[in-house]
């Protein structure tokens, strides 16, 4: 009997530590740190995670992609979470996990679709989303992982699958990519809850 107690506890124990540090997309079990950390000019910056979530397409229901959103440690959200992390002018990161193939046109064309949405001015931003949909040069496969981080002074950078893309130095345009998940017309509110933390 102690025996299967302590065999028990172990169990839950080791359970527990394979939690602990976390997030968790809780319809595809997807886990993601709970920090992460960037280099900055000033050295290294602690990123707290704010939210996980999931892009299904809507009348089939199959799982497109997992993302998580991160940003410096200490930010204040306050009342509209999605507002501040939308225009935050901080370090700041999203992942995106493929969880299915789709086309290169698909994949730039659902990025540009919420930008023109939450943007009708778009003169300030063209040149750098043009650069931007210049980085995706193949179609999107399941498994790859796509990586926004945003570091002030330096701009942002894309990584897919850990190589770097380039660096867009512009914020207007950070803010506009970030308006994708953040904005006032986000390609899904549900998302839009999850990944600022108001919704779990």
């Amino acid at each position: 009997m102690r025996h299967r107690l302590a065999t028990a506890a172990a169990a839950a124990a080791l359970l527990l530590a394979g939690q602990a540090g976390a997030i968790v997309e809780s319809k595809t079990g997807t886990e993601y740190p709970d920090t992460v950390s960037v280099t900055t000019a000033d050295g290294e910056q602690v990123l707290v995670a704010t939210g996980a979530a999931l892009r299904e397409k809507t009348m089939l229901k199959v799982d497109v992609y997992t993302i998580a959103s991160w940003v410096a440690s200490g930010t204040e959200l306050g009342a509209d979470r999605a507002a501040t992390i939308w225009t935050l002018d901080a370090p700041k990161r999203l992942r995106m996990d493929l969880r299915r193939g789709f086309s290169r046109e698909k994949l730039i064309g659902a990025f540009r679709e919420v930008i023109d949405k939450n943007y009708a001015d778009q003169s300030a931003i063209s040149a750098d989303l043009a650069t931007f949909e210049g980085y995706f040069t193949r179609d999107a496969e399941s498994g790859d992982v796509i990586l926004f981080t945003y570091l002030p002074g330096l701009g942002l950078t894309t990584d897919l699958n850990g190589e770097s893309k380039g660096v867009i130095a512009n914020p207007m345009f950070v803010e506009a990519l970030w308006s994708v998940w953040f904005g006032s017309q986000p390609v899904d509110k549900g998302m839009k809850a999850k990944l600022s933390g108001t919704e779990r």
